[in-house]
């Protein structure tokens, strides 16, 4: 693991929480983490190789790591009106401003690639490239669950199916946040058309025991022309095999090098 302080910047009244690695870079990664997940997961020992802060940091990137709201050390207002996806998109782009980032590749991993494809649609000039884990641009939007019948995985639905133990890994005062934020991801459409329409490289991965994401994933990408690939294991498993996962990660982004 890496040494780095926290950092705070203000974003409409709410506390945005990041760290931030590897100063000399040219070029800056922001990563952005999943539901339930926080900025320090992105430079965790806990994963089944190097971790992606260390990997990147020594292969010369300067590295940024954010508490989507409601998570890690960031704010975690109860109110709904805060987890609108185009303002938690704004709290990305107000850690770039602070930093001075103009543009960087952004990677988000699950919840963190929904947002990604927010940033792509109301912010994509601030966008190098963009590398979505575990997510799909499209899935789990209400477009989407109409077409497939599925239902909205709300928080309540997402208690019945884990049970109480699943409630037990959040404090109690997390759980306001956590329902607003569970209960506002499908607000957002024309995400896969956002995403479509970007100017900049874009990559897929997922894990092969996703076959929903792994399917769909594997369509759009030879539709669009965007990178894929794919790695052993299931959502958690994409993200936690890093022997393999930042390997590919590191490809593309030679591939795509502004420096």
């Amino acid at each position: 693991m890496l040494e780095s302080k926290t950092y705070f910047i203000e974003n409409r009244h709410q506390q945005i929480a990041y760290k931030k690695y590897g100063l000399q870079g040219d070029e800056t990664i922001v990563f952005q983490h999943g539901l339930t997940s926080k900025k320090e997961d992105w430079d965790s020992p806990d994963v089944k190789g190097m971790s992606y802060i260390e990997f990147f940091v020594n292969k010369g990137y300067r590295c940024i790591s954010i508490d989507c709201l409601s998570h890690g050390e960031s704010s975690k207002p109860a109110e709904a009106a805060n987890y609108d996806r185009n303002l938690l998109a704004l709290d990305i782009i107000s850690v770039m401003d602070a930093e001075a980032v103009e543009q960087a590749h952004l990677v988000g991993y699950s919840m963190g690639g929904l947002l990604g494809c927010c940033v792509a649609k109301f912010y994509p000039h601030r966008l190098l490239s963009l590398m979505l884990g575990g997510h799909c641009p499209g899935v789990g939007t209400a477009e989407e669950i109409e077409r497939l019948d599925v239902g909205k995985l709300t928080f309540d639905k997402a208690h019945e199916i884990f049970g109480d133990e699943w409630l037990l890994q959040y404090p109690k005062d997390y759980l306001p946040a956590i329902r607003n934020i569970f209960d506002q991801m499908e607000e957002v459409e024309g995400l896969e058309a956002a995403v479509a329409d970007l100017n900049v490289p874009v990559l897929l991965w997922v894990g092969e025991e996703e076959p929903f994401i792994f399917g769909k994933g594997k369509m759009l990408a030879k539709q669009h022309g965007w990178d894929f690939f794919s790695v052993e294991g299931d959502h958690i498993g994409g993200f936690v095999n890093t022997g393999s996962v930042l390997p590919q990660l590191f490809k593309f982004l030679t591939k795509t090098s502004h420096n």
